[in-house]
């Protein structure tokens, strides 16, 4: 049944905050909760409008769900400053909840975040019409992951290399879309969004981990990440794909551990009810 917003916390510390992106939900991020947990409070959520969580409204406008997830942080008696890291669509959120809350939030981590550049206005349209059709396709022939041709088949878009992932792990990336219910509008409103200027803006000290091999967000993205953001501390992950959380979970934890501890904190106490 959807909540709110579905938020499930593991370990105790200060707060880690993981947002998901596009197609999936709070379980991308299983494999490294375990590790990041021995020294953290780590918080998985369902962005709005996917997995347990209810939808903000008829759309998906980043600035609506940003204040819905501070609010459902707070909530969950979760209170800044926290450390936030944003996959792919939810790294658009990040960014957003970054620039809308800039005292809830300490050290800022996007992970191949989209939203950098806007699509020209017919390939944003056509992309948002035909996800949910395409995701409904794919999780039809699932069965396919049980062989190795069939993962790299229907995870092309998703890891450098799908037929390296065992059947189950691939079987849930597929089905993961199942319970997104804003999967057209959020993609029509980040294939349209530009959000450099408001990273740009944003205090919080910034981290960024890519794939190299990433297909869906491609590593010439990162160009307009450092623009925008020239201070940013870059780790870049050799033959992972879009969802490096999964491919390489070990590297993925090392890197963003790593970065946090590169990254100065921002020492301030504030509570998520705080809009400035």
């Amino acid at each position: 049944m959807a909540t709110r917003l579905g938020v499930e916390a593991t370990g105790s510390g200060d707060p880690l905050v993981l947002v998901h992106g596009i197609a999936t939900d709070r379980h991308i991020w299983d494999l490294v909760v375990p590790t990041l947990a021995d020294s953290r409070r780590v918080v998985t959520l369902d962005l709005p409008g996917f997995g347990q969580s209810q939808p903000v409204d008829d759309g998906f406008e980043l600035e609506s769900v940003a204040e819905r997830i501070a609010r459902g942080l707070a909530g969950h008696g979760i209170r800044g400053p926290i450390d936030l890291v944003g996959h792919s669509l939810g790294g658009g959120v990040a960014i957003t909840l970054a620039a809308l809350r800039p005292r809830l939030i300490g050290r800022l981590i996007l992970v191949a975040p989209a939203g950098m550049r806007p699509f020209p206005a017919p390939i944003s349209r056509l992309l948002a019409s035909a996800a949910d059709a395409a995701l409904s396709a794919r999780r039809r022939a699932v069965s396919l992951t049980e062989v190795a041709w069939g993962r790299r088949l229907l995870l092309a878009m998703t890891a450098a290399d799908g037929g390296g992932l065992p059947p189950t792990l691939a079987r849930q990336l597929v089905e993961a879309s199942s319970t997104a219910r804003r999967t057209e509008a959020a993609l029509a409103t980040i294939t349209s969004s530009d959000l450099r200027p408001v990273l740009a803006s944003v205090a919080a000290p910034l981290g960024v981990i890519w794939g190299e091999a990433d297909r869906t967000v491609p590593l010439r993205a990162l160009d307009e990440v450092i623009n925008a953001r020239p201070d940013a501390l870059v780790v870049r992950l050799p033959d992972a794909g879009h969802v490096p959380m999964v491919e390489q979970p070990d590297e993925f934890a090392a890197a963003l551990t790593g970065l946090l501890l590169e990254l100065p904190p921002r020492l301030l106490k504030y509570d998520t009810t705080s809009s400035g």
